[in-house]
């Protein structure tokens, strides 16, 4: 099946250090009877963001693209003929056309459990994910830790459709507090949310893959604009944002956002495969703020 039909694990980001440690140290002994089995994915593409900035008004809409390279290695433990739990270590870079303030280089580790409700392929599916990031931007006002929490159900209805459900909880840690307003936080990438989400997949051939997802986020937001009053008495964290011009500044406020994504995924070989896929997000936030972006991609994947 198309190789891109191999779904990432939720790459899910910083959190307590504890948290994450104590998490690992569970899956560990949980798998120790079984035997690991290590592999590593590699990826390498390029995207284009037609509202890198999350404005509202057009003035202040700032697009450009990013080529990106990721690795990933891991360990796979069938602890049961019902249950697997993965390990994994990762590292992603991106650089930017025109806003270099945003290129980065992160990475990170992350643990995942699934387990299976019977025997066949229409048994459903539950599994649990977590992972841990550190940021490592141009610009220093974005520096900082990811985590990430997902639980998610599934199961396959024929043996080229499947479906799932879940749920994500993320918290981003801001690691620079520099407030330019006197009583108001600084830390505007200090974030945090909850997200439901549904996703699908179908295998058209043995080679390609069509997929689709659709998810809502509460919480909170970053709009990066010039001086506005509005957005101003909204926000409860403040920045300026020199990444997109001397006269541009970054607010945090509560919003809603509803993303769909649509993917096509081509199987090359069976450890190779190249991936297309196209978001739409929409952002509603206090008293008719709002804002839209889309998402481009193209990615060459390996499995080593």
């Amino acid at each position: 099946r198309a190789v891109l039909g191999l779904r990432p694990l939720p790459v899910l980001a910083a959190c307590p250090r504890r948290a994450v440690l104590a998490l690992l140290a569970v899956l560990l002994l949980a798998a120790a009877p079984a035997r690991a089995d290590l592999f590593y994915d590699a990826s390498a593409g390029a995207f284009y963001d037609d509202n890198l900035s999350r404005a509202q008004q057009s003035a202040d809409i700032r697009a450009d693209g990013a080529a990106t390279l990721a690795a990933t290695a891991g360990w796979f433990y069938a602890a049961s003929g019902a249950d697997g739990i993965t390990l994994a270590a990762n590292a992603n870079t991106e650089a930017y056309a025109r806003f270099h303030g945003l290129d980065v280089i992160s990475a990170g580790a992350g643990a995942a459990w699934r387990h299976k409700f019977g025997l066949g392929y229409a048994a459903p599916w539950v599994s649990l994910a977590i992972n841990a990031t550190h940021d490592d931007y141009r610009d220093d006002i974005r520096d900082g830790n990811r985590f990430d929490a997902s639980v998610e159900f599934g199961r396959r209805f024929t043996e080229s459709f499947d479906a799932s459900i879940g749920v994500t909880y993320d918290r981003r840690i801001a690691k620079n507090d520099e407030p330019v307003v006197p009583g108001i936080s600084g830390k505007v990438f200090s974030v945090r949310g909850q997200s439901a989400f549904a996703r699908a997949a179908y295998d058209v051939t043995d080679r390609l893959q069509l997929g689709a997802r659709l998810a809502v986020r509460r919480g909170d937001v970053v709009s990066t604009t010039r001086r506005n009053l509005e957005i101003f008495e909204a926000s409860d964290a403040i920045a300026a944002d020199p990444t997109f011009g001397d006269d541009f500044f970054a607010y945090r406020l509560r919003g809603t956002t509803r993303t769909a994504n649509a993917n096509l995924s081509w199987a090359l070989s069976e450890r190779a495969s190249v991936n297309l896929s196209y978001t739409a997000a929409r952002t509603l936030a206090y008293d008719g703020l709002d804002y839209r972006n889309n998402v481009g991609t193209i990615l060459l994947a390996f499995r080593f």
